[in-house]
């Protein structure tokens, strides 16, 4: 009776094999090699080429909606952009603690305090008003009880001086404070139309 290892010889699938030279091996093996190569680089071509798709319909999706945005944008109202507005006490002459500004539409300088009165928060309306006689219009606003009460205080300290008024930082008027100003001011600078009524219309978004 055969042994477990003679058993196990008689079934090696390999035995009735030639036995190859080595140059024959190294051919077989290099062959084997080449074909796994070739192999690999079709998956990586695949992997590229399924890249370069992905690629492609990005770029197409982004270009239409690109396309719509500009076909449709002359049908979206316009985006309203906010205006800063505020209210700042000043001098004629420079002096610690002052940043001297220009009033626009003039050489005159004057020098703004930091502390700012009043701004957006403290409008409750403004409107535009035609100018008697005159094709300009001019800003009136009527202000918050806060914002009348700031007003009265800082002006009423400041008879005699001037108060700059400041439409997204431009000094646009800087008036002499006559009397105690409170519940509402009037803003003049040969505003067309349109231009006061984008002001007016800005004002509102806080």
């Amino acid at each position: 009776m055969k042994t477990v290892r003679e058993l196990l010889q008689d079934a090696d699938p390999l035995q009735d094999e030639p036995v190859w030279p080595t140059e024959e091996r190294d051919l077989r093996r290099q062959a084997v090699l080449a074909a796994a190569s070739g192999l690999h680089s079709r998956v990586e071509g695949r992997s590229k080429s399924r890249i370069a798709v992905f690629s492609t319909v990005a770029v197409a999706a982004i270009f239409a909606l690109l396309l719509v945005f500009r076909v449709w944008s002359p049908f979206v109202r316009d985006v309203q952009a906010a205006v800063h507005f505020e209210v700042r006490l000043a001098e004629d002459h420079p002096g610690p603690g002052l940043r001297e500004a220009k009033v626009a539409g003039s050489e005159r300088s004057i020098y703004l305090h930091d502390e700012i009165i009043v701004d957006n928060g403290d409008i409750a309306e403004a409107r535009v008003v035609r100018q008697e006689g005159a094709s300009q219009y001019v800003i009136s606003m009527e202000f918050k009880p806060s914002g009348a009460e700031k007003m009265q205080a800082a002006t009423g300290n400041h008879i005699g001086k001037p108060i700059a008024i400041l439409i997204d930082g431009k000094v646009v008027m800087a008036p002499l404070v006559r009397t105690p100003i409170d519940a509402s001011a009037v803003i003049s600078d040969d505003f067309t139309k349109a231009q006061a009524e984008r002001i007016v219309k800005g004002m509102r978004i806080q």
